[in-house]
């Protein structure tokens, strides 16, 4: 794949989703977690033409699925070229940043009182799973098959953190998770995953006490290999990580339809 988001997404769904090679396209797959749009989607080599033909493409290939998930493996394609084809289509399209630490993060301390450690007990997961569930209510995610996915989410999550691909970190007030990422690594690339704060504790230094945690976890398996993390640059997250020191990379463009209710 040419372009880091993409990369970076197979490299952590190792042993967990199924690539189909086309000459125009893949076609990715992830058994184990149907509602995870973005693990079931196709993505097409050339610049879209035509929204039917594209929409019809993804039926063909992924006839089981109720969602509608098409990305574009061509860094900074204009998100606009994207939209013009899909206008009426009633599919979402979204442009991603791909952020890149080029040098030394700019590091900060833990604050005090949070302890950062690996999620490790079923609680601590089930903690992690319900900050996510707020975060994608908030965001307009619907509902409907929300638990499912986010219960899948953890269990392929620990299963790669099982085969050493990876890890997830929380910053912990007592037994209360304050925030968590996950990080996952080969030897040239290293992908930040879910980053999230409770909404109790932002503002506080948590995700850029995590950054560093998991940065130093993931660079003392793979010191040469490049971090990466996928964000809006220009969103509150975006900053804080360019106030560390990462900088944008390149731009992907996805277009989806979520399940109707």
């Amino acid at each position: 794949m040419k372009a880091l988001e993409f990369a970076t997404d197979l490299m952590v769904q190792a042993g967990q989703c199924n690539v189909r090679n086309f000459p125009d396209r893949i076609v990715q797959t992830t058994p184990d977690e149907p509602n995870f749009w973005f693990g079931n989607r196709i993505v097409f080599f050339d610049p879209p033409t035509d929204a039917e033909q594209l929409i019809a493409q993804f039926h063909a290939d992924l006839p089981n699925a109720e969602h509608i998930c098409l990305g574009w493996d061509i860094p900074n394609l204009p998100c606009s070229v994207v939209e013009q084809v899909f206008e009426g289509a009633d599919l979402r399209v979204e442009q991603s940043d791909t952020l890149a630490l080029s040098g030394a993060l700019n590091r900060v301390a833990v604050p005090d009182g949070v302890v950062i450690r690996p999620l490790v007990e079923r609680d601590d997961w089930a903690q992690c799973e319900a900050i996510a569930k707020s975060d994608l209510i908030n965001e307009g995610a619907p509902e409907r098959g929300m638990d499912d996915y986010l219960r899948n989410k953890t269990r392929a999550r620990q299963a790669q953190i099982a085969k050493g691909l990876g890890q997830w970190f929380g910053a912990f007030v007592g037994d209360r998770l304050a925030g968590d990422m996950g990080i996952f690594h080969d030897d040239t690339l290293i992908r930040y995953q879910s980053v999230q704060t409770h909404e109790d504790y932002r503002r506080r230094g948590i995700c850029s006490a995590l950054l560093c945690a998991s940065l130093d976890w993931a660079k003392s398996r793979a010191p040469d290999a490049v971090a990466v993390i996928v964000a809006h640059a220009d969103s509150d997250a975006g900053r804080l990580y360019r106030r560390g020191g990462f900088e944008l990379a390149e731009t992907t463009v996805s277009a989806y339809k979520p399940p109707s209710d």
